[in-house]
């Protein structure tokens, strides 16, 4: 149904990417993309497109990983393309492409009093359908805004993560992600 290319910094994809990217997610949840594409250079992390099966663009997925763990930073599927199975069929990829790792993934959580809230249920079901669990961990990030971390593994050692950040951000962390992790 769908393929997923690793790409290079300068594809030709990113006038999609940087459309998609600009559009479907809040504008204070977005870091530089030059950040993103310096960070994929240094090998800290990698953007991947995904194609339907006629070969069209779709959308990317954007992950930081290390040995041990895989992060799903973004992942967006163009408006147009919504509805037809991709982002399910994405998460199967991202699976697949990650067997080894420990797969996660942070999400808004579920607030009754955010404008967004049944957004935010939406997302965590569609979550939960493709085989995400909640790890009893979130992060509290800029705007003092909450993300619960979820994976295909409901146990995940904060530290893990933490030492993926540590090392995706360097000296970038305080400016661009100021966040701290909580146990619930």
């Amino acid at each position: 149904m769908i393929k997923v290319r690793q790409i290079s910094t300068n594809s030709n994809d990113f006038k999609n990417i940087k459309r998609v990217y600009n559009t479907v997610f809040p504008q204070n949840e977005l870091l530089p993309l030059s950040l993103l594409k310096m960070r994929a250079k240094a090998g800290k992390a990698e953007f991947c497109s995904i194609y339907n099966e006629e070969g069209k663009w779709v959308g990317f997925f954007y992950t930081v990983y290390n040995k041990r763990i895989a992060y799903i930073f973004f992942l967006a599927i163009d408006p147009h393309y919504h509805g037809q199975g991709l982002g399910s069929a994405t998460l199967t990829a991202i699976k697949e492409r990650y067997a080894e790792k420990r797969i996660t993934l942070s999400a808004e959580r579920p607030d009754p009093q955010a404008p967004n809230n049944e957004q935010r249920l939406r997302r965590h079901r569609f979550y939960a359908k493709n085989g995400f669990v909640k790890t009893g961990l979130y992060t509290v990030e800029k705007d003092n805004e909450k993300f619960d971390l979820l994976s295909t593994q409901s146990n995940v050692n904060p530290q893990l993560y933490q030492q993926l950040m540590d090392s995706y951000l360097t000296n970038h962390r305080r400016h661009y992600l100021p966040y701290k992790i909580v146990k619930e």
